[in-house]
C-alpha cells in the first residue's frame, strides 16, 4: 500500500514541476524541458504601457519588462503623493471619480512572479501587495499583435487577460547541445579509458606484464587509497604532519 502512495506523490509531484515556470530574468520563465516564456519584445525600451480599460472607468497600465515612471493620459502629473505610479511601476491602477484620477501601484518590476493554478490550464504573472492580489493571464495567440484586457475585478482580487504572441513557449535552452560540463565529463572519460587502454597494450606486449601488472602504474593505484587517507588526516590536523612512532620493521627504528 505504501508502495502505491509515494508512486502517486511522485507522479503529483512529478506534474507540479513539469507545469511549473522558473524565472529566469525579469519578465522570462523556464520550464523543465528547456522552453519558456520571454515577454521582452512586447514592449520596446521605454515604450508605451499596454492599456486594459473597464466600463466603470478603471484603466490599468502595464509594462511586463520595464518599471514606468508615467501614465500616458496624464504623463505631466509625475507627483509621487498623487501619483504613486510616478515612483516607477510595472502595474499601474488609475480610477476616474468626480473628475479626479486616483492612481495605486499594483506591482513593479522586481515583484513579478510567475504562477500557475491548481488546475494547470494557464500561467498568470502575479503581483501581490497588502490589500490587493492581481493575476495576469498569459494567453498564447498566432496573432502578431499583443492585446491587454480586463477579466474580473473583486475585492482584493483583480483578473486581467493577456493575449500575445510572446506569451507562446519558445526554446529557453537546446537541451540537443551538450553543457560545457558534460562536454568536460566526456573528455576526462576518454583520457582515463585511453590511459589504460595504451598503458595495458605497452605493458602486455613489451614488457610482457601479466594480472594484476598489466594496469598501468599498478603500484600507484594500490596506494591510492592509503595516499587519500593521509591527505584527509593531513588535511584534518590543519595542514600539520604528526609524529608517528617508527614501524619497528622499518629502516629508522634499526
Amino acid at each position: 500500500m505504501c508502495k502505491y502512495l509515494v508512486l502517486v506523490l511522485c507522479c503529483a509531484l512529478s506534474f507540479t514541476y513539469a507545469r511549473e515556470c522558473r524565472k529566469v530574468g525579469d519578465c522570462s520563465c523556464e520550464y523543465y524541458d528547456g522552453t519558456g516564456i520571454n515577454l521582452r519584445p512586447i514592449i520596446g525600451h521605454a515604450g508605451p504601457p499596454l492599456q486594459a480599460n473597464y466600463a466603470n472607468g478603471t484603466v490599468y497600465y502595464f509594462s511586463p519588462c520595464e518599471d514606468l515612471i508615467y501614465t500616458p493620459d496624464n504623463t505631466s502629473n509625475n507627483d509621487a503623493e498623487s501619483n504613486p505610479c510616478a515612483k516607477g511601476y510595472t502595474l499601474c491602477q488609475a480610477i476616474l471619480a468626480n473628475g479626479t484620477v486616483n492612481y495605486t501601484r499594483l506591482g513593479e518590476l522586481k515583484e513579478t512572479q510567475f504562477t500557475s493554478d491548481k488546475e494547470g490550464d494557464g500561467l498568470y504573472l502575479t503581483y501581490n501587495k497588502t490589500t490587493q492580489s492581481t493575476h495576469i493571464k498569459l494567453i498564447c495567440t498566432t496573432d502578431k499583435t499583443t492585446y491587454f484586457f480586463p477579466e474580473t475585478s473583486e475585492k482584493g482580487i483583480t483578473k486581467l487577460l493577456l493575449f500575445s504572441p510572446h506569451a507562446c513557449p519558445i526554446t529557453i535552452e537546446d537541451f540537443s547541445k551538450p553543457s560545457t560540463g558534460t562536454v568536460l565529463l566526456i573528455m576526462l572519460f576518454i583520457a582515463f579509458l585511453s590511459y589504460f587502454v595504451i598503458g595495458a597494450t605497452v605493458n602486455a606486449l613489451y614488457i610482457g606484464a601479466r594480472g594484476m601488472e598489466i594496469i598501468p602504474h599498478v603500484d600507484f593505484w594500490r596506494d591510492l587509497p592509503n595516499l587519500v587517507r593521509d591527505g584527509a588526516l593531513y588535511l584534518q590536523n590543519g595542514c600539520r604532519v604528526t609524529s608517528q612512532t617508527p614501524n619497528p620493521d622499518s629502516y629508522d627504528a634499526i
